[in-house]
């Protein structure tokens, strides 16, 4: 069944069942309207919960409120919507569109920790969705590109503000490259602490982080805040 019939038949309201799959050649990109983002935030929810192979087809259709067969009609199959879940995630997790406009790196860094903070709610997510689909035997080459992008934009912001301090002398010399993976990969492990250790508290462990990070570049940021400054990280539901 193609995509002219999948369309026909749900204008029509005969709309097959979830056990007939359409077969495309190439999945095409979802439509941005309210039904795709109902389908994508109810498989987002359902496999970080329950887990991509217990999450079926079906489960996500009734989650979402929608008929199977229209489900289809956005998603090639349950792979796909991983896919454009991850993809979902990280549109709302990206803090590339919310790069401070500040050139100074002090800055810069205080910035990338509060934005990080901010998004702990979709950056918690995507880390369940991506250690989910990690716990498959399945590899999708767009979910290994999606996960290699995210990190590297995201490390991408961190370690230029690095590399300009440490040209103009403000931090010490160091592996910019290594000292952002550190502190990317530390934060996912703060995200994890989060969601298994009742009662941890987020914005204490990404102080210290923060803390540690500008020990480790030999920078007393805290003397450069602002007055009232210091206590602005914070997590946003």
């Amino acid at each position: 069944m193609d995509r002219r019939h999948i369309a026909r038949s749900i204008r029509g309201r005969n709309a097959r069942s979830s056990t007939s799959r359409p077969v495309r050649p190439r999945a095409a990109q979802p439509r941005k309207n309210g039904r795709s983002s109902a389908i994508l935030e109810a498989a987002q929810r359902l496999f970080s919960e329950q887990g991509y192979t217990a999450v079926s087809i079906k489960k996500i259709a009734q989650a979402a409120r929608v008929n199977s067969g229209l489900l289809y009609y956005y998603f090639a199959n349950k792979e796909h919507l991983l896919v454009e879940a991850l993809k979902y995630s990280a549109r709302i997790a990206t803090l590339d569109d919310q790069r401070s406009k500040q050139r100074d790196p002090i800055a810069d860094i205080n910035f990338w920790f509060d934005a990080n903070l901010k998004m702990a709610m979709p950056l918690g997510q995507m880390l369940r969705l991506m250690l989910e689909y990690r716990t498959t035997r399945k590899r999708s080459l767009p979910v290994e590109r999606l996960i290699r992008d995210f990190y590297a934009a995201e490390m991408g912001v961190l370690r230029d503000a690095i590399e300009r301090g440490v040209r103009t002398g403000l931090f010490r010399r160091v592996d910019t490259t290594k000292t952002s993976l550190f502190v990317s990969t530390h934060l996912d492990g703060l995200m994890v602490a989060a969601s298994i250790r009742p009662g941890y508290d987020l914005r204490a462990g990404f102080l210290q982080m923060r803390k540690i990070l500008f020990a480790w570049l030999g920078c007393d940021q805290l003397s450069r805040l602002k007055p009232g400054a210091r206590s602005k990280l914070r997590v946003v539901a």
